[in-house]
């Protein structure tokens, strides 16, 4: 007997996953033929627009084939968008003419004509369904009439080259003359020498340019006006049959970091005792009263009690300093301090010897105490009498420290460039570079920059320290970091940077003394070589003398002091 057997609903939960995942890979493969067949089309359709706009161009008479606001100008726009089956398409078109090797280059040219014929070049840039950019670039030439053709100009030769004199090739180069008829607005691109070479240019005295390359610093020429009347480099002239040739530095960026904080200042934690706000446990003693004392029950002291302070952990602290204890023991009593780390453990005696028995002095000294390892410090005070009629007290107790630099937000400065870009008519200099900003609620900025040597001006405060003093050398593509401890301004002051002349390492610990006439201070160098002088008057004979241990001393004289001044001292 034959037995019919039907689906059961694991076949078909399988059956169905199965077509699925053919369906799906089915259409995967659709969606990646017809992303392929969208590409082709594009390109092909990239690729007509280009060579008819190249075949359009060639058709046009030799005086024609030109941009528009080009050297040389023609009727073609430089820059046309154009929309084939919902994609868009952008068309930009170069024309220049170009001196032909065959009968010699430039001043080697045999005729002396150096406009043989006209190049073109059109690039048509698209985006594909993933929004990738494409790009299609088609090259032509067009040939005058005649042999050669005569412009009834002259040359434009742009030359770009980066912080060391290097070609860069790549940045682009915007020319722009109002004065012309047509006016002349062109942006073009430097070779693999770093030159743009514009042949047929229109005379004139008023060609602007203007270089540049992303990521990169800016140069231009500058217009003459009421500020700037010796503009530097100014507008370019174009003579008829000659060559104007000019050379524009830029280079990439880099970054100024500032950073601005207050001095280290001394802080302190003591507790006098008037209630237990300050103490983090206790056992047997009471805190009243101005006093600690063990705790009386009954009538009775009891026999030893003992007391801990909360954490002491400061902000930004720099080195701890001593603790004091003000302490009373009649006969039969006695009293203890020890010193704990944040966590309530006891600090070893290889690093504050004697703690393991504790202090009954009224001053113990922490200068050995690492702020890195204990961070945080808590104080145990111990009590004890033979007497139940007498306690031994503490009036009160303290730590010492010092903390900073802290940060000090929103304090305004400027950074001036040394590049000038022309003079004033009374021949003051005036600065490419003039950066007026803030430090910020955070009280750091980083300003991109490029390559020059900046001075600091800072506002309403004195810089007391930097572990590099301005001016700042800004190399391309660096970047540099700048913290200034600042204290109240005064009218004159002077940061003495301390350095070894052999390595440039600054030198701390330096005696630095600054005379001049009556007036005599000394000072210390810093961890960052810095030996500050504040409220000075304004003067140029004032000396300064230095001195270090392993060193010999060295005076320099004649130093001028007007306003915030800076002065790198060296052995």
């Amino acid at each position: 007997m034959n037995t019919v057997r039907g689906m059961s609903l694991i076949d078909v939960i399988v059956g169905t996953a199965i077509i699925l995942l053919v369906f799906l890979s089915l259409f995967g493969i659709l969606q990646a033929s017809l992303r392929v067949s969208m590409f082709v089309k594009s390109e092909s359709t990239a690729l007509a627009i280009a060579n008819n706009q190249i075949e359009y161009i060639r058709s046009l008479p030799y005086n024609s084939v030109g941009t528009i606001s080009g050297i040389p100008s023609g009727t073609i726009p430089q820059n046309a968008t154009t929309t084939e089956d919902g994609v868009s398409y952008g068309v930009r078109t170069f024309i220049e003419y170009y001196d032909d090797p065959a009968d010699g280059l430039g001043s080697n040219d045999i005729n002396g004509i150096t406009t043989d014929y006209k190049k073109i070049k059109v690039v048509v840039t698209y985006y594909t369904t993933a929004n990738q950019q494409r790009q299609v670039v088609l090259n032509s030439i067009d040939i005058p009439p005649g042999v050669e053709t005569t412009t009834n100009g002259g040359t434009l030769e742009i030359i770009v080259v980066n912080a060391t004199g290097a070609p860069l090739s790549g940045a682009t180069v915007q020319i722009t003359n109002a004065s012309t008829s047509p006016a002349v607005n062109l942006t073009t691109f430097t070779d693999t020498s770093g030159i743009v070479d514009l042949p047929g240019a229109q005379t004139s005295t008023q060609y602007a340019i203007t270089v540049s390359k992303a990521g990169y610093s800016t140069a231009q020429t500058y217009a003459r006006d009421a500020t700037n009347q010796n503009p530097t480099p100014g507008y370019l002239t174009v003579v008829q049959g000659q060559t104007t040739s000019s050379t524009f530095a830029i280079d990439v960026l880099g970054q100024i970091k500032m950073q601005t904080f207050s001095p280290i200042t001394s802080g302190s934690f003591s507790d006098t005792f008037t209630d237990t706000s300050k103490l983090s446990a206790q056992t047997n003693t009471t805190a009243s009263g101005n006093t600690l004392t063990l705790s009386d029950t009954s009538g009775s002291y009891a026999s030893t009690g003992t007391a801990t302070s909360i954490s002491i952990n400061p902000a930004y602290l720099y080195s701890w300093g001593s603790v004091s204890v003000s302490p009373s023991t009649p006969s039969g009593t006695s009293e203890v301090v020890q010193v704990l780390d944040g966590s309530g453990n006891l600090i070893p005696d290889t690093v504050l010897p004697g703690n393991s028995t504790g202090f009954s002095s009224s001053s113990i000294s922490l200068s050995g105490v690492s702020t890195t390892t204990y961070p945080a410090l808590e104080l145990k005070a111990t009590l004890a009498t033979n007497s139940g009629s007498a306690t031994p007290q503490l009036s009160s107790w303290g730590v010492s420290y010092t903390y900073g630099p802290v940060p000090l937000p929103n304090v305004a400065f400027t950074l001036t460039g040394a590049k000038t870009i022309g003079t004033t008519g009374s021949g003051l200099p005036i600065y490419k570079t003039v950066v007026s900003t803030t430090t910020g609620s955070t009280a750091v900025n980083s300003i991109t920059l490029e390559w020059d040597s900046y001075k600091l001006a800072v506002s309403k405060y004195d810089i007391e320290d930097a572990c590099e003093a301005p001016p700042y050398s800004l190399s391309p593509g660096t970047s540099l970091t700048e913290s200034l401890i600042l204290g109240p301004q005064t009218t004159n002051s002077l940061l003495v940077t301390v350095t070894n002349s052999a390595t440039g390492a600054v030198v701390p610990g330096a005696t630095v003394t600054l005379t001049n006439g009556s007036y005599s201070s000394t000072a210390t160098s810093s961890s960052c070589g810095g030996a500050y002088f504040g409220s000075l008057s304004a003067s140029s004979n004032y000396s300064v003398s230095i001195s270090a241990t392993g060193y010999t001393s060295n005076t320099a004289n004649n130093i001028t002091v007007s306003g915030q001044s800076f002065y790198g001292a060296s052995f």
